[in-house]
């Protein structure tokens, strides 16, 4: 079950379901700027250095987009700093 929040799952339910060290993918929304665009990247960047990667996806509109990435954790305490920097982020609309 994917929960879409505006919070991290729970340690535990991240936890059960991956393994560390490990890849956890964490999608964001916002809009299709590039300011977004270099938030996200640089939220993730402070936990993980370059131990990730981003794609993104244009909503049909083009005015939002989706960013899909793929975080390679060492521990679940980096997924969970990560989640709290993207948290962080202006314009966020929902995370997954």
């Amino acid at each position: 079950m994917t929960q879409s929040t505006r919070r991290a799952p729970a340690r535990e339910l991240i936890e059960a379901a991956h393994s560390f060290p490990g890849e956890y993918t964490i999608k964001a929304f916002g809009p299709a700027t590039d300011a977004f665009r270099n938030d996200i990247a640089a939220a993730v960047y402070s936990v993980l250095g370059e131990r990730f990667s981003a794609s993104e996806r244009m909503g049909s509109k083009r005015t939002s987009m989706c960013i899909t990435l793929s975080l390679q954790a060492q521990v679940v305490d980096e997924v969970l700093q990560s989640y709290d920097r993207l948290l962080d982020v202006a314009n966020l609309k929902m995370i997954l």
